[in-house]
């Protein structure tokens, strides 16, 4: 009887052992260790705040251009974003994100917020004009159309707004309310008579990013972190890679790099 009481305190000790350790890992943020198989996971984004949605879109705006781009007649000629395209990525970064409870997704997703770097700019268009033609008088004055059919057509037809004014005159900053391929569209202001230069914003030096590409079937999205002087060039960098496949699993491949 004496053994039987004995091995009951043992039981209920090793119980309490456990719980204890389940409970300071769910106040470190680290639900569950990940396993070396694919998660299931899923796309629908009901229950994320709008803010994180906002984000992670304009993360699948940038890797979508990225893939765009790569193509020269669609980099210098096309300035829609292929909307199916970005969808698809945006999926992926969501099956990622409902996962977030795993380490060490919730590690690049919720203790560092790596997303996308986005250079150039997809929203922000500066053009240079000539002062000396009538229709740059309306920028100046803060007229978002100039009664200029060309300018006016492509304010139009990509909804531009005029931006902030600059310190010289003869620049100014059209921005659109959607990602765009602003490599595509300065193209076509740079034709138009009276713009003497076009270009997107862009960042200085370098940070934080997600990089992504196809694996057979698979979508992979590396998240990398960088630090160390990130303006003139990250000193060390750290790298999450992580597979979605097409049914939504999720797989945590390896990371690498500098340590963090």
């Amino acid at each position: 009887m004496k053994d039987l009481i004995k091995l009951f305190f043992i039981i209920m000790i090793i119980l309490m052992n456990n719980s204890c350790e389940l409970n300071e890992s769910m106040e470190d943020g680290y639900y569950h260790d990940w396993s070396s198989d694919y998660l299931q996971s899923t796309s629908n984004d009901r229950i994320i705040p709008d803010s994180i949605k906002t984000l992670y879109k304009t993360d699948a705006s940038i890797l979508a251009l990225r893939i765009m781009i790569a193509d020269t007649f669609a980099r210098d000629n096309i300035a829609e974003i292929n909307e199916n395209l970005i969808d698809e990525i945006y999926r992926g970064l969501i099956c990622i994100y409902n996962l977030k409870n795993y380490r060490p997704i919730n590690v690049f997703v919720d203790n560092f917020k790596i997303h996308a770097r986005e250079d150039p700019s997809l929203t922000r268009l500066i053009v240079v004009v000539d002062t000396t033609k009538e229709w740059t008088r309306a920028w100046i004055n803060g007229q978002r159309l100039t009664g200029y059919q060309q300018i006016d057509d492509l304010i139009l037809t990509y909804d531009l707004q005029l931006g902030e004014r600059w310190y010289f005159s003869n620049y100014h900053t059209l921005i659109s309310s959607k990602p765009l391929n602003l490599l595509a569209l300065k193209n076509f202001f740079k034709k138009i008579d009276g713009v003497l230069d076009a270009g997107p914003d862009g960042l200085i030096g370098d940070g934080n990013d997600i990089v992504f590409n196809y694996s057979r079937s698979n979508k992979i999205y590396t998240f990398v972190m960088g630090w160390g002087d990130c303006l003139a060039g990250c000193m060390f960098k750290h790298y999450w890679e992580v597979a979605v496949t097409p049914d939504e699993r999720v797989r945590f491949i390896k990371q690498y790099g500098d340590p963090i």
